[in-house]
């Protein structure tokens, strides 16, 4: 089945946001065009109805977004690559496929096939000359059960499914430390990482995942929380362990970066970066927005609105190492 529009990966229970995201951006682009999305997929379909299809836009709920080429149902057992080269044009000029999965409960259990699918993938469709091992662009087979695939290609994909396979020690403090990594890897632009000697503040920091990150990358920390620290930040000379109130804090000098993961309201998250910001205490920041129940989208762009009237530019993203949050890195414009 010939599909025109666009392919997004987000977080399985999502779809929803992402869907109402899609068409909100669908509309501000003047593309015309339909969601398909049914709760637990892990994916949105959005499906242009208009001639031309510009590439997909950037959103906060979709962990990646790929230009659809096809769909196909069937596929015989045994000939699967053969009828996926067929389907396709040759000269796509794309790298390595990548064979993918609904990172969803009902399509994890195809993990293994697509392992094991992806070397006859790639020998067959570069026998049939659809791939050239172009790094610049990447084809994504994306199969929601062993004999049908939606098939896709993008230009910016880091990440499988747009996941990050990301690993730190298990002497870190807590997982937590996955969602700065995470955050800085996909949010940060690279001129712009924490750098040794910058000054880091980590409110709400216990046990100190975030806090253990920054120090990794060589800045200096102070850590505001009435819990206790991890004892290899307790005892590092490079950390300062305030007993404080997040929200009570106030800084004796500003600093580089300001980091929150402090579990409370997101408009009260979003207040507080916004003084900080403000009163210039910090120059960036990554924090997180723990997500509402109901209406998380108009939540979210209403938080970052107060954050971006502090005179910042923000990005944010729900990461694979979220759950019912978003991060958002700010910075002032200089």
């Amino acid at each position: 089945m010939q599909t025109k529009g666009w392919l997004f990966h987000c977080r399985s229970g999502y779809e929803s946001t992402l869907a109402s995201e899609v068409s909100a951006a669908a509309d501000s682009l003047g593309v015309h065009g339909f969601c398909r999305a049914r709760k637990g997929d892990g994916f949105v379909i959005f499906e242009v109805l208009s001639t031309d299809v510009p590439p997909p836009p950037q959103l906060i709920f979709a962990r990646s977004g790929s230009t659809l080429l096809t769909e196909l149902d069937n596929l015989p057992e045994g000939k699967r690559a053969e009828h996926i080269a067929a389907s396709l044009q040759q000269n796509l000029g794309s790298a390595t496929p990548w064979v993918e999965y609904p990172d969803s409960p009902e399509g994890r259990p195809l993990a293994r096939f697509c392992r094991r699918f992806s070397g006859a993938a790639k020998r067959t469709l570069e026998a049939s000359k659809v791939i050239a091992g172009d790094p610049r662009q990447r084809l994504h087979l994306l199969f929601t059960d062993s004999s049908r695939v939606i098939i896709s290609v993008s230009t910016d994909s880091t990440w499988p499914m747009g996941i990050p396979r990301l690993r730190i020690p298990k002497t870190a403090p807590s997982r937590s430390a996955l969602k700065l990594e995470e955050a800085l890897l996909r949010l940060v632009p690279g001129d712009e990482t924490p750098s040794p000697g910058e000054y880091a503040i980590d409110l709400g920091a216990a046990p100190g995942g975030w806090s253990w990150i920054m120090r990794q990358r060589g800045a200096k920390v102070t850590a505001v929380d009435n819990g206790p620290l991890a004892r290899q930040l307790a005892d590092d000379p490079g950390v300062v362990h305030l007993e404080q109130d997040a929200f009570r804090y106030r800084p004796a000098q500003p600093a580089d970066w300001l980091l929150c993961d402090v579990v409370d309201r997101p408009h009260g998250v979003a207040k507080l970066i916004h003084r900080w910001f403000e009163k210039r205490l910090c120059k960036a920041a990554v924090f997180n927005l723990k997500l509402p129940m109901r209406e998380p989208l108009n939540t979210v762009k209403s938080c970052l609105k107060v954050v971006s009237a502090s005179g910042v530019r923000v990005h944010a993203a729900q990461l694979y190492h979220d759950r019912e949050e978003i991060t958002v890195y700010a910075r002032l414009v200089e």
